[in-house]
């Protein structure tokens, strides 16, 4: 699976975090088609299938959308019974959430046995502190069956809490290595323009275990598990944030750690050299690039505009093309030509100086010679038919279209 795919999944998580659920439906719908053609034996791929649908679900019910939900949640379900081996890829947890979306979806639509099968599936996978919640579940679907079938219970019962929803990620690794002993966790990250956003991939992580700290330009993460406490992120970031825009948000599977720019643009990596970056980045946009002095090697400075004085200018950039155009001429006049184009400006400066006697008889004699005679001498240029008097150069002759020869004038 392309990388694209794994960038759509994550972004539609951090949609989904930002409680924007139709640019998370949108980003998991980008990302699900190309998922949907893998083969029952790449079990990798069917794993982000089943999370990528179990996701999108969880969007759907958030904006009331039951029937897509239940579409996505029974998709993914049945894949999860089909294939024996995502039983052990999948954690507890997110087969819990497949099959508790499934339920939920299918109890709006008035499926009660559908859901009473979907929330006894989610009991099985769930811990004890959440087993109670799904027997309020199934105590409230088995009372809309007995009132469907006219036998109505007797006991009222309970009203269930309503279940936040919330997208299960991508499978993170393993913390804990083969020992037994507690590991690093890994993280990644994704942005776009506005937000640099990093995914810590530990599960159940407690505010109380974790310590972010904000810089203006630095960040600190330190984890604390098993009584020991690991460092996971420390270093300068490639620019600056916005520190009271920055946010931390824990998940079931991961913790989302989002920094707000303070400038809009893409950073070229997490780490850099902080607020320097930005500064050297904004030099580097005055420079033209493959703009080379030929004498010294070194890139020539495009002249630009100051963005704190109020000039309006029909361009989208902040380079002034006035003094771009002067550089330009001064250019042209202070460079010396050879050869042919020494030829040329020389009669361009002849023309430009010259009476119109003299630009007459230039005009005439180059165009009806055929670009063989170029004369300043009106008075005899305008007594010659350098059409019937042609001339050629030395060891040259005049001929038709046709080929044919052409009566010229013996050159001396």
């Amino acid at each position: 699976m392309s990388n694209e795919v794994y960038a759509m999944l994550s972004v539609g998580d951090s949609r989904y975090v930002d409680e924007d659920y139709d640019a998370a439906i949108e980003a998991y719908s980008q990302a699900l088609p190309s998922m949907e053609q893998v083969v029952d034996e790449d079990t990798e791929k069917l794993v982000h299938l089943v999370c990528g649908l179990s996701h999108r679900a969880a969007a759907y019910l958030q904006i009331g959308k039951a029937s897509e939900a239940f579409d996505d949640a029974t998709s993914a379900s049945t894949v999860l019974r089909e294939q024996a081996a995502l039983s052990t890829l999948l954690s507890s947890l997110q087969k819990e959430q497949i099959h508790s979306r499934e339920g939920q979806a299918a109890l709006v639509l008035g499926r009660f046995e559908h859901a009473m099968e979907a929330f006894s599936r989610a009991a099985e996978s769930a811990n004890e502190s959440t087993r109670e919640k799904y027997n309020e579940w199934l105590a409230k679907c088995q009372q809309k069956i007995d009132l469907d079938s006219q036998k109505p219970k007797t006991a009222a019962t309970p009203a269930p809490v309503a279940v936040p929803v919330q997208p299960a990620p991508v499978p993170a690794p393993s913390t804990s290595s083969k020992s037994g002993r507690p590991i690093v966790p890994k993280y990644q990250y994704y942005q776009n323009d506005n937000f640099m956003t990093i995914s810590i991939l530990e599960p159940n992580v407690k505010p109380e275990q974790l310590n972010v700290t904000f810089g203006l330009d630095h960040l600190t993460v330190i984890l604390t598990k098993s009584g020991k406490k690991f460092t996971v992120i420390c270093g300068t970031l490639f620019g600056g944030v916005n520190i009271e825009k920055c946010k931390t948000k824990f998940m079931d599977e991961k913790v989302l750690i989002k920094l707000k720019k303070l400038e809009k643009h893409e950073w070229r990596d997490l780490f850099g050299l902080g607020m320097q970056d930005e500064k050297e980045e904004e030099k580097d946009s005055k420079m033209e690039v493959g703009d080379i002095d030929p004498a010294t090697g070194i890139k020539k400075v495009v002249p630009t505009m100051d963005p704190h004085k109020s000039i309006n200018t029909p361009y989208a950039s902040q380079r002034d093309w006035g003094a771009i155009e002067r550089d330009l001429k001064e250019q042209e006049k202070n460079e010396k030509p050879e050869g042919e184009e020494a030829m040329n400006v020389l009669f361009k400066d002849v023309y430009s100086k010259a009476d119109e006697d003299t630009k007459r008889a230039m005009i005439k004699s180059f165009q009806t010679s055929g670009g063989t005679v170029l004369s300043t001498n009106w008075d005899d240029v305008s007594k010659t038919d350098y059409e019937k008097e042609r001339q050629a150069p030395k060891g040259m002759e005049w001929k038709s279209w046709e080929g044919k020869k052409l009566p010229q004038k013996d050159g001396d």
